[in-house]
């Protein structure tokens, strides 16, 4: 495919997603659709649906950094790169305000003992969002001096990731790291509050979304082959790097299921926006065996996946000084 088809592509799908989304958009203020909740009413002077509106600004604000990192220009590149660091930011200062809840001192009861150590595990993780965000910022400051034209095609190639493949890892990568620290959160919320379900639908759409990213990326990946790990890795890193894929896949599709499940056996609903989505199991004690899988034994699997995943692409660019392995995926 040439740039201008892959060009004109690209304007389809943002035409298509802006189409689509002033529909919804419209759709969520219509004060004729109402979500129940499951905790104290909304206090007034909110918009209908306010919770879906953010949601939809997140995963629409997602899209754009995945596009713009990819971006021809160089320019555009580095805007991504700045917006990325500004996303990081956003989370911090999200947890400023998570903080003025009071929920971390008084968070529900705890079902397991692991529970008390969210407030410490919510800590690491803004810290890690803040240093993040301010090396992003130099990074994007380096990229704009760059003038490098980046040309990619569609489908894969040989020894790179194309068009496709490279925004569906950043809308889903960004998703999915958006999720762990207000899962967290999520989690601890008194069953009273009035902000509990709004939460739950954010957190839960979310879920669905980045379920549907990756199943659309199995598809691709069978379309379009996957490039070959680079030639610089050594056999042992390529193969920890094979497993870590491996291990991120499985990650993908089981934490969705396992959240899903529990919620049906604990009698709630899901939701994608202003859809409920009713529970398809009868309420049983067995959610807090799915619960288990979902909230602790998957959560620090992706810790330590998720986290040696980053660091080993770190690692191979500035210590092995491996860049192309890095530029496989990100430019």
């Amino acid at each position: 495919m040439g740039n201008n088809s892959l060009a004109t592509s690209i304007k389809e799908i943002l035409g298509r997603v802006f189409c689509w989304s002033t529909i919804l958009l419209v759709m969520l203020t219509s004060p004729n659709i109402i979500a129940a909740t499951t905790g104290e009413p909304t206090p007034a002077g909110f918009l209908p649906h306010f919770e879906s509106l953010i949601t939809l600004a997140i995963v629409f604000f997602a899209g754009i950094i995945a596009w713009l990192l990819n971006h021809s220009s160089a320019t555009f590149r580095a805007t991504g790169t700045s917006f990325s660091a500004l996303a990081c930011i956003a989370v911090v200062v999200w947890f400023y305000f998570a903080l003025q809840t009071g929920v971390l001192d008084n968070p529900k009861p705890h079902q397991v003992p692991m529970d008390a150590a969210k407030p410490v595990l919510m800590w690491i993780q803004i810290s890690v969002f803040l240093i993040a965000g301010l090396t992003l910022f130099v990074v994007a400051f380096n990229q704009s001096k760059s003038q490098e034209i980046l040309t990619l095609t569609a489908h894969n190639e040989t020894n790179r990731y194309g068009q496709v493949s490279r925004m569906l890892h950043w809308i889903t990568a960004i998703l999915f790291i958006f999720l762990i620290p207000t899962g967290i959160f999520s989690s601890m919320i008194p069953e009273d509050a009035w902000y509990r379900t709004e939460y739950s639908i954010v957190h839960k759409t979310i879920g669905l979304i980045v379920f549907g990213l990756f199943i659309a990326r199995i598809i691709w990946n069978k379309k379009s082959k996957r490039p070959d790990l680079d030639n610089s890795l050594k056999p042992k890193e390529q193969k920890m790097a094979h497993m870590a894929h491996i291990a991120l896949y499985v990650l993908l599709f089981f934490i969705p299921i396992t959240g899903y499940i529990m919620t049906s056996l604990h009698g709630y609903s899901s939701w994608f926006f202003i859809w409920e989505i009713e529970p398809f199991l009868s309420e049983s004690p067995a959610y807090q065996f799915w619960g288990f899988f979902h909230k602790y034994l998957l959560q620090y699997l992706v810790y330590i996946i998720l986290g040696g995943h980053i660091l080993g692409a770190l690692k191979h660019h500035f210590i092995d000084k491996h860049t192309k392995a890095l530029k496989r995926m990100v430019s």
